[in-house]
């Protein structure tokens, strides 16, 4: 996976201006980093007998360590099966996919790269009532030099926003969904935390904000 060269930046800033999504870096699901640990630490977090979307399926990892009892729903930027929803997250407007009767939508490192995350959101809202999704969050205050140099190496890496712990569950929280879980996943180079968003009333087992 290619990172801070000068045809990453620029990408990343024409998806950030204009919502044009980084097909080229995205077509080759052989070339993506190992994120395996995170993979299975999302799977654990996946309710029996649900239908699963995964967004950004790349090697369908996920879809092995799921419960037998679940349905997978791989979705990306270009086909990985005859099954995949190939489905662009920046642009507008999004398909709707109630038809497919979606419980569980999983989000993998890939917020990251959706220019702008509060219409997702609201969209993904009706289209599940479950959202587990990682999140490398930036760890400076808004509108500080700080946020400006984060935002900055952030480019570098292709993504295209930048928010904090809170300001993601914020966004999360104006786009219909209340956070009822939160686990780790520990890397040499650090820390990313999964996230477990719910549309509806905390379910058993859970705890809220």
């Amino acid at each position: 996976m290619e990172y801070h060269t000068g045809r990453v930046v620029l990408r990343a800033l024409c998806c950030r201006l204009f919502g044009k999504a980084d097909l080229a870096r995205w077509r080759d699901a052989e070339t993506f980093d190992d994120w395996e640990e995170r993979t299975r630490l999302i799977a654990q977090l996946v309710p029996k007998g649900t239908r699963v979307i995964e967004f950004g399926s790349g090697q369908r990892k996920l879809e092995p360590l799921l419960d037998a009892s679940c349905t997978y729903i791989p979705s990306d930027l270009v086909s990985r099966g005859a099954d995949t929803v190939v489905l662009d997250l920046n642009a507008r407007p999004l398909a709707d996919l109630r038809a497919l009767k979606l419980d569980v939508a999983v989000l993998a490192g890939v917020i990251e790269y959706i220019a702008a995350p509060p219409s997702f959101i609201a969209w993904l809202s009706h289209q599940v009532t479950r959202c587990i999704c990682s999140y490398g969050c930036a760890h400076t205050p808004r509108r500080s030099l700080g946020r400006l140099q984060e935002t900055m190496r952030r480019t570098g890496a292709g993504w295209v926003n930048t928010f904090n712990e809170e300001e993601l569950v914020q966004a999360f929280r104006s786009g219909g969904f209340r956070l009822t879980a939160m686990k780790d996943w520990h890397t040499v180079d650090g820390s990313e935390r999964i996230f477990v968003f719910h549309t509806g009333a905390v379910a058993p087992g859970e705890s809220g904000e």
